[in-house]
């Protein structure tokens, strides 16, 4: 499997590229980035822009490709809805067509969040994301919802706040394998999530939608 990597510089990529440049399947990562990560691997290949929203311009170097992996997020705090949209709906949306139009076979796991199923502005944008990728003929597709994630080793959050919080329950980690099997509807690891993401775009998850407790059991 060949994947395209969007999002690796965060939380939730960081930690999902890690379990695809682990997996025996994973033959080549494209990970395209707007600065280098300093992540060296011989299956990744960075591919550095400055605009994401100028797909055509590397639209070459996109064929071949097997599965997308997209953990790109943005805070909706302080953004209006159309602001908010921007890249949370709309570079989604534009990636995921031309992907899609270039690799016809091609599966595509979308970062959602925790929560996405409320009435908040954000949730129902993440729930037109989430509508339109169901829509499209990917291979295999879905949205993963996770709720509090401890980041793997070396992982941080660039959301202030969350760091905080991880900073703040970081006793707490040591509870780790009994968080996850006890309240596997709150709470689940990078590692996890990242194998999870994994068997969506392998076909190995059985429904479209993970919460939770689906990424906890997919990802097991």
């Amino acid at each position: 499997m060949k994947v395209v990597f969007l999002g690796a510089s965060g939380m939730v990529g960081a930690g999902a590229l890690r379990e695809a440049l682990n997996a025996p399947e994973v033959e080549s990562v494209l990970s395209i980035v707007r600065a280098p990560t300093g992540v060296v691997h011989p299956k990744l290949r960075e591919l550095q822009m400055t605009d994401l929203f100028d797909v055509a311009s590397v639209e070459q170097q996109l064929v071949g490709y097997d599965a997308c992996i997209w953990a790109i997020g943005i805070s909706s705090s302080g953004l209006d809805e159309a602001a908010y949209a921007r890249v949370t709906e709309e570079l989604t949306l534009v990636w995921a067509r031309a992907l899609l139009r270039l690799n016809p076979s091609m599966s595509f796991c979308y970062c959602s969040a925790g929560g996405a199923g409320g009435p908040g502005m954000w949730a129902r944008v993440r729930r037109r994301v989430e509508s339109a990728l169901k829509e499209m003929p990917f291979q295999y597709a879905g949205a993963v919802r996770p709720g509090f994630i401890r980041p793997g080793p070396g992982i941080r959050s660039k959301t202030r706040a969350y760091q905080f919080g991880v900073v703040l329950l970081k006793p707490l980690f040591l509870l780790t394998p009994l968080l996850v099997r006890f309240m596997p509807f709150l709470f689940t690891t990078s590692e996890i999530l990242g194998r999870a993401m994994l068997r969506v775009v392998q076909g190995r998850a059985d429904r479209f939608i993970l919460e939770s407790a689906d990424i906890n059991r997919v990802g097991a």
